[in-house]
Protein backbone atom coordinates (compact mmCIF):
# COMPACT_ATOMS: atom_id res chain seq x y z
CA UNK A 1 0.00 0.00 0.00
CA UNK A 2 1.04 3.30 -0.72
CA UNK A 3 1.58 6.31 1.49
CA UNK A 4 -0.80 8.72 -0.27
CA UNK A 5 -3.79 8.10 -2.21
CA UNK A 6 -3.08 10.54 -5.34
CA UNK A 7 -7.39 9.93 -5.90
CA UNK A 8 -7.81 11.63 -2.41
CA UNK A 9 -5.82 14.12 -3.42
CA UNK A 10 -7.40 15.28 -6.18
CA UNK A 11 -10.31 16.01 -4.46
CA UNK A 12 -9.10 19.06 -2.93
CA UNK A 13 -8.59 22.47 -3.70
CA UNK A 14 -4.91 22.57 -5.01
CA UNK A 15 -5.12 26.26 -2.96
CA UNK A 16 -5.63 25.12 -0.01
CA UNK A 17 -3.95 21.76 -0.31
CA UNK A 18 -0.12 23.50 0.68
CA UNK A 19 -2.31 24.48 4.11
CA UNK A 20 -4.23 21.45 5.17
CA UNK A 21 -0.37 19.65 4.47
CA UNK A 22 0.93 22.35 7.34
CA UNK A 23 -1.71 22.27 9.53
CA UNK A 24 -0.87 17.89 8.82
CA UNK A 25 1.92 18.26 10.27
CA UNK A 26 1.61 21.01 13.06
CA UNK A 27 -1.16 18.41 14.63
CA UNK A 28 -0.41 15.43 13.83
CA UNK A 29 3.01 15.35 16.69
CA UNK A 30 0.70 15.84 19.52
CA UNK A 31 -2.17 13.52 18.63
CA UNK A 32 0.85 10.27 17.81
CA UNK A 33 1.77 11.46 21.49
CA UNK A 34 -1.83 11.37 22.84
CA UNK A 35 -1.95 7.57 21.11
CA UNK A 36 1.30 6.67 22.53
CA UNK A 37 0.43 7.78 26.10
CA UNK A 38 -2.86 6.44 26.13
CA UNK A 39 -2.00 3.02 24.95
CA UNK A 40 1.09 3.07 27.45
CA UNK A 41 -1.36 4.31 30.64
CA UNK A 42 -3.84 1.47 29.36
CA UNK A 43 -6.89 4.38 28.96
CA UNK A 44 -7.89 2.71 25.59
CA UNK A 45 -10.59 4.93 24.88
CA UNK A 46 -9.13 7.73 25.48
CA UNK A 47 -6.28 6.17 22.69
CA UNK A 48 -9.35 5.45 21.05
CA UNK A 49 -10.92 9.13 20.41
CA UNK A 50 -6.88 10.43 19.45
CA UNK A 51 -6.75 7.77 16.95
CA UNK A 52 -10.25 9.13 15.55
CA UNK A 53 -9.25 12.53 15.20
CA UNK A 54 -6.20 11.14 13.50
CA UNK A 55 -7.60 9.22 11.05
CA UNK A 56 -10.17 11.75 9.74
CA UNK A 57 -6.96 13.69 8.89
CA UNK A 58 -5.39 11.13 7.61
CA UNK A 59 -8.29 10.04 5.03
CA UNK A 60 -8.32 13.84 4.11
CA UNK A 61 -5.22 13.93 2.73
CA UNK A 62 -5.01 10.90 1.51
CA UNK A 63 -2.52 8.81 4.08
CA UNK A 64 -3.54 5.26 3.25
CA UNK A 65 -1.54 3.28 5.44
CA UNK A 66 -1.98 5.79 8.52
CA UNK A 67 -5.67 6.01 8.12
CA UNK A 68 -5.85 2.05 8.06
CA UNK A 69 -3.65 1.61 11.49
CA UNK A 70 -5.72 4.63 13.28
CA UNK A 71 -8.92 2.76 12.22
CA UNK A 72 -7.50 -0.73 13.62
CA UNK A 73 -6.55 1.53 17.10
CA UNK A 74 -9.68 3.10 16.93
CA UNK A 75 -11.38 -0.01 16.39
CA UNK A 76 -8.91 -1.69 19.12
CA UNK A 77 -9.65 1.35 21.95
CA UNK A 78 -13.52 0.96 21.74
CA UNK A 79 -13.71 -2.66 22.00
CA UNK A 80 -11.23 -2.42 24.87
CA UNK A 81 -8.93 -4.98 23.97
CA UNK A 82 -4.98 -3.95 24.55
CA UNK A 83 -3.79 -6.77 21.81
CA UNK A 84 -1.30 -5.99 19.30
CA UNK A 85 -1.31 -1.92 19.94
CA UNK A 86 2.01 -1.50 20.86
CA UNK A 87 2.59 -2.79 17.37
CA UNK A 88 0.26 -0.77 15.38
CA UNK A 89 1.15 2.67 17.61
CA UNK A 90 4.77 2.04 16.80
CA UNK A 91 3.85 1.17 13.05
CA UNK A 92 1.98 4.45 12.87
CA UNK A 93 4.84 6.34 14.78
CA UNK A 94 7.47 5.12 12.11
CA UNK A 95 5.55 6.06 9.07
CA UNK A 96 4.39 9.41 9.64
CA UNK A 97 7.71 11.04 8.85
CA UNK A 98 8.01 9.57 5.45
CA UNK A 99 4.04 9.88 4.84
CA UNK A 100 4.74 13.92 5.82
CA UNK A 101 7.62 14.54 3.39
CA UNK A 102 5.50 12.90 0.47
CA UNK A 103 2.70 15.40 1.70
CA UNK A 104 5.24 18.33 1.24
CA UNK A 105 6.00 17.12 -2.31
CA UNK A 106 2.92 17.77 -3.44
Amino acid sequence: MQLLSTEALRHLPAAILPRLVDMFGKTTPALLTDIQQHASSGDLRAMAQAAHKLKGSCVSLGAEQMAAICKELQHKGESNDASGINEYVAELTSIYPATFAEMQKL
